[in-house]
């Protein structure tokens, strides 16, 4: 099984319990931070920059190796927890596989009703630090399949609903699965050097208050 199709497994059970883990100071010898304290580590800024957002600006998607397979392709094939078709031979655009999206615990198997979200929007990423970025830094960010968090397979529906909003505008709708994305949401934060304004943080800080602030994660390497 891919390992990232075993990172959306994880998320499957995860989303729904509690978390093991507490504390709010880094745990040195193994590399690992609680979520509470990778919170505190990211920066305050006001956001700013809205209406110079272009998406074209982040060169996504993108066929990173040369193999015709893009972003999306790629992230479709690596969280179906089982083998995926093609929509031809020459195996470029996936057909069907089989993907949960945590943010509303949907099942499916056609790859054309899921979307990739970037779990934190390129249009949230713009106006908290990625508008100063290189063209490089940017298209990097966009088509980050080196690490879990950063993108997911979601319904069309969901990624719709959620656009380009950040924690303090919009949640996953499925009430067990907020937690698993405030981690994953200052994960990518942190990973990528990006900002964060205080109605974010408030929202945030009231999510990952108790066992989930204390989930123990591995420090993310930084993207930049």
């Amino acid at each position: 099984m891919h390992s990232r199709a075993v990172v959306v497994l994880a998320a499957v059970l995860l989303a729904g319990g509690s978390f093991a883990g507490s504390g709010a100071t880094p745990a040195s010898a193994a590399s690992k931070v609680s979520a509470r304290w990778l919170l505190a580590q990211i920066p305050a800024a006001y956001e700013a920059g809205w209406s110079t957002y272009n998406r074209a600006l982040f060169a996504y998607p993108a066929d990173l190796n040369g193999d015709c397979q893009n972003t999306r392709a790629e992230v479709l094939i690596s969280e179906s927890i089982v083998p995926v078709t093609y929509t031809s031979a020459s195996h470029c655009y996936v057909k069907t596989g089989r993907w949960y999206s945590f943010y509303d615990g949907v099942w499916g198997r056609s790859a054309s009703s899921f979307q990739l979200d970037h779990l934190v929007p390129l249009y949230e990423a713009w106006i908290s630090g990625a508008r100063l970025w290189t063209s490089a830094d940017r298209r990097r960010y966009a088509n980050d399949t080196a690490y879990g968090p950063t993108l997911v397979m979601v319904t069309s529906r969901v990624n719709q609903a959620k656009s380009g909003d950040d924690p303090a505008s919009w949640l996953p709708p499925r009430v067990a699965a907020r937690c698993t994305y405030a981690i994953r949401w200052v994960e990518v934060k942190y990973r990528w050097r990006l900002k964060m304004d205080s109605a974010e943080r408030a929202v945030l800080s009231r999510l990952l208050s108790g066992s989930c602030g204390g989930t123990l994660v591995t420090l993310p390497p930084r993207g930049r």
